[in-house]
């Protein structure tokens, strides 16, 4: 089989990309491992208005709309600000991935599930990809191939683009669990049941709920529903009775990788690292990544030019739009780490205040939260304490890449 383009993985950064190349008239090849498009659920489901727009679906994968933020720190500390603006949508994360996956075929592309690469080859002008599918050996040819496989991404290892960025690990449920106010997500912070990461609450009705926890930038750990059972324990009066419907978990990578792009091939969402350090989410930044990488390929495939200085470009807008956000980002992460619970609920107490909320209310974007940080700094020196090691990072330049011009898959040399 040949093709223009052989994405891997149709998750929605995938089925996103292969929609707007289909539509350019080029033929595209996705093959997902799995046999439900969004399935296994690894993600929470809590996305921006903003995310929901960009990816064109409609309102129909919306379940709860959240107004709110409360904030619990393992000392008793809390704060609660809430008004009429929606800031975030818990959604049905499985629909939004069939419908990307649908209109990526009405586009003209050709799915196959149940489909697992097992290997990919340089050849001229292309690779060369073997798969697996109920059982038989499929050949394709491509000309361009998209790595959109998550963060164990087989085809950034097999282009040589692999990087062991640090991440975030999960556990997470679905769970019956009565709730009187449904428009506030709960946010969790403590060393003991979430070590350099974050618990969270999600409700969806007045009885069902998404909850979960994790820890980051930890080599060694305890299984992560360790720390899920011991945030319930510390939260008695919230979690009382919760029944779980089903688990749920997943990892993340933090932090941006060097290089997400080489000769006939780029990576694209949790397979590039673009996700939110803050959150570990990654469906707004990895659409608005599918489009840009989509624009380079169709862009590309006209030229008839896929050497790395065309596909340069992709990993240069990338950054220029990106890049400044997400380094801002993990260097409050990183900030994150060095505080004590003590620090943490002398933290929560002191924005428990009106001035805070409001600031909170008006500048908080869950898509862009270095804009909230770099307010608060402005409104009270006092902030700077724990802002200051990320408000010294600048927008990153992109590393020097050194191609061959004489060879279509040169080696790679990042200064």
């Amino acid at each position: 089989m040949d093709c223009d383009v052989l994405i891997v993985g149709a998750g929605p950064v995938g089925s996103f990309a292969a929609e707007t190349i289909a539509a350019s008239g080029f033929k595209v090849v996705i093959l997902e491992e799995h046999k439900t498009i969004g399935e296994p659920l690894q993600c929470a489901g809590l996305i921006s208005p903003r995310a929901v727009e960009l990816a064109g679906v409609g309102r129909d994968i919306v379940i709860n709309e959240i107004r709110g933020l409360r904030v619990f720190s393992p000392l008793g500390g809390s704060l609660h600000a809430e008004s009429n603006q929606v800031f975030s949508l818990a959604v049905d994360r499985a629909l939004l991935d069939q419908k990307l996956a649908e209109r990526a075929e009405n586009a003209g592309a050709l799915l196959l599930t149940k489909t697992r690469v097992t290997g990919l080859e340089p050849v001229k002008e292309g690779y060369h990809a073997t798969a697996v599918r109920d059982g038989r050996t499929i050949n394709i040819k491509a000309r361009l191939v998209i790595g959109a496989d998550g963060i164990a991404s087989k085809t950034a290892q097999w282009l040589g683009l692999g990087h062991k960025n640090p991440r975030a690990v999960m556990y997470s449920a679905e769970i019956k669990l009565p709730r009187n106010n449904t428009a506030s997500v709960d946010v969790f912070l403590g060393h003991e049941f979430a070590p350099g990461w974050f618990g969270w609450l999600i409700p969806l009705d007045e009885n069902t709920c998404r909850v979960g926890t994790g820890c980051a930038f930890m080599e060694n750990h305890p299984p992560p529903r360790y720390y899920f059972e011991k945030m319930a324990g510390a939260f008695p009066e919230i979690f009382r009775g919760l029944k779980v419907l089903r688990y749920t978990g997943g990892s993340v990578p933090l932090g941006p990788m060097p290089k997400i792009f080489t000769s006939h091939a780029m990576l694209v969402g949790d397979a590039a690292s673009q996700t939110k350090p803050i959150s570990g989410g990654g469906i707004y930044t990895g659409l608005r990544a599918a489009q840009i990488c989509a624009e380079t390929a169709v862009g590309a495939l006209m030229e008839e030019d896929l050497t790395e200085n065309r596909l340069y470009h992709y990993q240069e807008q990338w950054n220029k739009e990106m890049g400044g956000e997400l380094n801002r980002a993990m260097g409050y992460r990183k900030s994150f780490l060095n505080l004590s619970d003590k620090n943490i609920d002398l933290l929560i107490r002191f924005l428990n205040k009106p001035m805070w909320l409001n600031t909170i209310l008006h500048y908080g974007d869950i898509d862009y939260p270095s804009r909230l940080a770099l307010k608060m700094c402005l409104l009270n020196p006092l902030a700077r304490v724990f802002f200051r090691n990320a408000g010294q990072t600048t927008t990153p330049s992109f590393p020097t890449v050194k191609t061959n011009s004489d060879s279509k898959h040169p080696a790679q040399k990042i200064d």
